[in-house]
């Protein structure tokens, strides 16, 4: 280094010791490299068909058993164990349908009901449906509950979106412990649907379909919402506008997954709002949703509609639980 830079004057060591620092910072807390097993094409769980076409809803429990809804028949939910065998799970009570699936920190099912406008707390060993969430509810009737997200203290976020409006979706929390309250958060939203919260619990993201966006909320301590803005705008990032976000999830680096349908694509958006380069392949042109599993929680699931399945691509970084 010495002899390297006794030519130079005073000034230009100096800038070039600076440049040299600052690329030793630089690789000191780039991005650690992709691992190689990263899949951007997806791979099959279940067979065509093993589920209907309103398969939704994806979440894997402690054990690595994968829950979602429609198995075979509408207005069910399914359960795939690790070993990828599938079988019924549960069959939604009063006739209802079950959306978005969520599991909390008891190991409970939280399963939003768009048929009978509530949310379920489901017991996972029995598939028993326990009781109604949202039973406090005394304002207007929930439009169609669609997806959940949950806190790490057990508060539970979810989407009300009203299809025939494009300014009538909401949101709404339901508060956590004995004395559950349900909150409405925000509304005016444009077919509010894909809900999640960031890794450090400070902000929420909610994918607004029909707006082919994805918003971003700044999170209380109380678990309310504010500060609302445009996390992603998909067409100006050069994704096609007839894709419609539908399921989002965080993984533990605070990078989004998005499930696009129409594109058959699943997106990864960094923590800063810039669009990976790089998409899955789903292996179909619907996929619904996505969640994370397996036993480094970096097996990506993804309901894909046009198929009637399950499929699952590796990914860079475990999914938040």
């Amino acid at each position: 280094m010495a002899n390297y830079l006794a030519g130079f004057t005073a000034v230009q060591r100096l800038a070039a010791i600076l440049f040299l620092l600052a690329v030793l910072v630089q690789g000191l807390y780039a991005a650690p490299h992709e691992p190689s097993d990263v899949q951007w094409v997806a791979e099959e769980v279940t067979p065509p068909k093993s589920f209907t076409g309103g398969i939704e809803g994806p979440v894997c429990d402690w054990l690595g058993n994968l829950y979602a809804v429609c198995y075979q028949k509408d207005k069910t939910i399914g359960k795939v164990t690790p070993d990828g065998k599938a079988s019924l799970f549960a069959v939604v009570p009063n006739g209802g349908a079950v959306n978005g699936l969520r599991i909390d920190s008891q190991g409970f099912l939280i399963a939003a009901d768009y048929v009978n406008h509530i949310v379920h707390r489901v017991d996972p060993r029995t598939g028993e449906f326990l009781e109604s969430l949202t039973k406090d509810w005394k304002g207007p009737q929930f439009h169609q509950p669609n997806d959940v997200g949950i806190a790490s203290d057990d508060t539970i976020y979810f989407t009300d979106p009203d299809w025939k409006s494009p300014t009538g979706g909401r949101i709404f929390m339901i508060t956590p412990g004995p004395a559950r309250r349900t909150v409405q958060l925000d509304d005016g939203l444009n077919s509010p649907n894909g809900i999640t919260v960031s890794p450090d619990d400070q902000r929420v993201y909610v994918g607004q379909s029909n707006a082919h966006n994805v918003l971003v909320y700044d999170r209380r301590a109380d678990g309310t919402l504010h500060n609302r803005r445009v996390f992603i705008d998909f067409p100006s990032q050069g994704v096609s506008d007839k894709g419609l976000p539908d399921g989002i999830r965080c993984d533990t680096q605070g990078n989004l997954y998005v499930s696009m349908v129409y594109t058959g694509r699943v997106y990864i958006v960094h923590a800063d709002g810039k669009l990976h380069p790089k998409s899955i392949d789903a292996l179909g042109k619907s996929p619904a949703n996505v969640t994370f599993g397996g036993p480094d929680r970096r097996t990506l699931y993804i309901t894909e509609k046009e198929h009637g399945r399950i499929v699952k691509a590796r990914v860079a970084y475990p999914g938040l639980r």
